[in-house]
């Protein structure tokens, strides 16, 4: 094929693009996790990490108060909402997290089914429960539900079927917890 201008056309790229798969990219906040988070983090037991960044801070509130008869201590990523109320023994909140560092430290991820978090919790490692809000986020947890790395759970579900089904994560350890691992 020709091109108006008199090249060779090579379906869609130049002739010079040359093309590598380089696995999934999510994004990698450079700061360190803080060391009050850091000492949260190194205590015992299990870790549920709840990063509804993009959310009402309604929503956010109720997935905390669904978490916490767990026993599970949570990390709140409040990034621009004002959750400070949540903060307890058992529920840390900090403003913007590296959610790459954080991660492979917790036990289970409660996000809002976007590329980031979902692709960050798989490259983790991390059982995730997706809870998505518009019409992609679906699809997205629903991709990783089929290997049996995640769970999607509709925002008007949260309280006892979050709850629930946190709690059949945390017991039953997914196989995705080897970070890249696919269920077969």
């Amino acid at each position: 094929m020709i091109s108006l201008l008199g090249a060779p056309r090579h379906r869609g790229c130049r002739p010079s693009t040359r093309l590598r798969y380089t696995g999934p990219i999510h994004a990698r906040l450079n700061l360190p996790i803080p060391p009050r988070v850091q000492r949260f983090l190194d205590a015992l037991g299990p870790v549920a990490y709840v990063a509804l960044t993009s959310t009402p801070p309604e929503l956010v509130r109720r997935v905390v108060r669904a978490l916490a008869g767990l026993g599970a201590r949570i990390l709140v990523a409040g990034t621009v909402h004002e959750l400070d109320d949540l903060a307890s023994n058992q529920v840390m909140v900090d403003a913007v997290l590296p959610s790459h560092l954080v991660m492979p430290r917790v036990d289970l991820a409660v996000v809002t089914a976007g590329h980031g978090g979902l692709q960050t919790a798989m490259a983790s490692g991390v059982p995730a429960i997706g809870i998505p809000l518009h019409l992609e986020r679906d699809l997205n947890v629903a991709l990783l539900e089929r290997l049996g790395a995640a769970r999607c759970l509709a925002p008007r579900r949260v309280g006892p079927p979050l709850a629930t089904l946190a709690q059949q994560m945390l017991d039953g350890r997914p196989p995705c917890r080897q970070p890249g691992a696919r269920a077969l």
